[in-house]
């Protein structure tokens, strides 16, 4: 006679973690598009789904007078341009880094990106406005993305020399008995095994520089200015503009959803070379 099996305590247990964690994540998203879908003047009254939903709060956004589309041409710019910047300088770096793992003037270096890191963006506000003041870069977009490299930069450089660990050294060594010297072994060689890591260092850098908000609000301007800080004109002194702005929140997070969903083939490479 077969016995029926009952749940184990810890399964039970995991379940009731499982769906905390998924209200978590979930009930913002659902209040999110409620809001964006209620008509003005119409209060959200709790979980309940708004009698009448309107699309009139992604119509002011995408084709009223506060459009979104600048912020988002412009964040899309200077992410684009801050990362390829960023890996420019990170690639050769992390390069040079790998092979000067064993010695101490490269831990050296390489705990150097950490302090780098390490301080506040916040910090780095007023030296940078006095300084792109005197260079004629505010309300500029070479003077955001100019500031936006060093915030990537210590990032590209952790994860790409995690890569260029992980290339077996027979492989450089064969190159240089074939003649090839060491510009053209990291040309020829080491950067084509590399480039899946290249472009999910990439990625997730762009994800990094695209939701920066204290610098870009330093030194940008209504020209100039990114979707972080776009959405923080809907914040006026006696009125908060919540249904618009809960539209635009949701079409500035398509970009994001796009590059993160793009960089999940690359994820189980990161996570197998040990970054997390």
């Amino acid at each position: 006679m077969s016995r029926v099996r009952t749940p184990r305590p810890a399964t039970f247990v995991k379940g009731i973690v499982l769906v905390v964690i998924l209200a978590w994540v979930l009930l913002p998203i659902y209040f999110l598009f409620a809001v964006a879908l209620t008509p003005t003047g119409t209060t959200l009254d709790g979980f309940s789904v708004p009698d009448v939903l309107t699309f009139e709060n992604f119509m002011s956004v995408l084709n009223g007078i506060n459009v979104i589309w600048p912020a988002l041409v412009n964040s899309v710019i200077v992410t684009v341009a801050a990362t390829v910047i960023a890996l420019l300088f990170a690639v050769p770096a992390a390069y040079a880094l790998s092979h000067l793992k064993h010695k101490r003037v490269g831990r050296g270096l390489y705990m150097s990106t950490f302090v780098l890191r390490g301080v506040p963006p916040v910090a780095l506000v007023l030296p940078y406005y006095v300084i792109f003041s005197k260079a004629q870069l505010i309300n500029t977009m070479p003077g955001v993305i100019v500031a936006l490299v060093p915030l990537a930069l210590p990032y590209c450089i952790w994860t790409m020399r995690v890569f260029f660990d992980a290339v077996p050294p027979q492989v450089e060594e064969a190159a240089g008995v074939d003649g090839a010297g060491v510009w053209r072994t990291f040309r020829s060689v080491v950067l084509p095994i590399a480039r899946p890591g290249i472009a999910a260092t990439g990625i997730l850098a762009a994800l990094l520089v695209f939701v920066d908000y204290i610098v870009v609000a330093t030194l940008a301007g209504p020209a100039t200015m990114t979707f972080p800080v776009y959405v923080t004109t809907f914040q006026q002194d006696y009125l908060s503009l919540v249904g618009p702005l809960a539209a635009a929140s949701i079409v500035g997070a398509l970009p994001m959803l796009l590059m993160f969903g793009f960089s999940q083939r690359y994820m189980l490479r990161l996570a197998n070379a040990g970054v997390h």
